[in-house]
């Protein structure tokens, strides 16, 4: 190589190129920007009593979540800050927590909204980059008084309305992540089989996918409420989900809440209609390779 000769390498984490084999196929309006995606993912919603798909989609992990990924992969902070959902909506706001990610914060919640999609289902709004919440994100649950035990280990970011009520605007996984290790040698987009420990020493030549897999649950009591209260439950949709990061601790009545609450990610969807007690079941899976 020539002195002249200079070369420039840039380490992308999984690059995704998007190529359609059906360019007839109908598909929801985006306005489409030229950010790029941090990681690959891909989300699909089932409706859990019939099985069937409901949706297939890729979503964007946002600055807050990037920024996230490369702070404690790093140990360092970031040159600028996000705002933390908490203050945004000013809820558990007291006594912020002055230490960056304390050992339990993580990818812990979702919230969906209403502010993804015009009336006609094909509009949907692409996600920006920079977005640091779900526009008009309306609560899980409005109860007049404090959930139950078990219900209360799954509704989370409380506000005390003026009126009495109780807003619940976040909501915990079905179960824990689950991190996959698997051989791509599933048909038809089927799952492959697991790659076991000491993987270094085989002779196959399939290539492995890496990837978490998370389960979010909207059932038949979710965000009914909202709607109900607002004379509108015909109306009663979501058409935007958005997962978020934080940390357990408590809110200034001393109650268990969440704090350092970021929006770590974000997907819009076509409405997505509730009617019916439609139960919604939604494997959200994020993929290093």
């Amino acid at each position: 190589m020539s002195k002249d000769t200079v070369r420039k390498i840039y380490d992308n984490i999984n690059p995704v190129d998007k190529v359609s084999n059906t360019p007839n196929k109908v598909k929801p309006l985006r306005v489409e920007n030229e950010q790029g995606k941090v990681l690959k993912t891909k989300i699909i919603g089932l409706d859990s009593l019939t099985g069937d798909k409901l949706f297939e989609e890729e979503n964007q992990i946002v600055l807050g979540g990037a920024l996230f990924i490369l702070e404690k992969i790093f140990n360092v902070e970031a040159p600028i800050d996000v705002a933390y959902l908490n203050e945004i909506m000013g809820i558990g706001a007291n006594d912020p927590i002055d230490e960056l990610y304390p050992k339990n914060t993580g990818v812990c919640l979702f919230g969906v909204g209403v502010g993804g999609c015009g009336d006609a289902s094909r509009s949907v709004v692409d996600v920006k980059y920079y977005e640091r919440e779900i526009f008009d994100m309306i609560p899980f649950r409005i109860t007049d008084e404090a959930l139950s035990n078990s219900e209360a280990e799954k509704y989370w970011f409380k506000r005390y309305e003026s009126d009495g009520k109780i807003s619940y605007f976040l909501k915990s996984f079905e179960h824990e992540p689950e991190i996959k290790v698997l051989w791509k040698d599933g048909e038809e987009g089927e799952d492959g089989s697991e790659v076991a420990t000491g993987v270094h020493n085989t002779n196959r030549t399939e290539p492995i996918e890496t990837f978490v897999e998370l389960i979010l649950k909207i059932n038949k009591k979710d965000c009914r409420e909202y709607f109900e209260i607002n004379g509108e439950i015909e109306e009663a949709r979501i058409n935007s989900i958005g997962l978020f990061t934080g940390i357990l601790s408590t809110n200034e009545k001393g109650e268990p809440e969440y704090k350092q609450v970021k929006l770590f990610s974000k997907l819009n969807i076509p409405n997505e209609m509730l009617v019916l007690s439609k139960d919604i079941t939604i494997v959200y899976r994020i993929y290093t390779s």
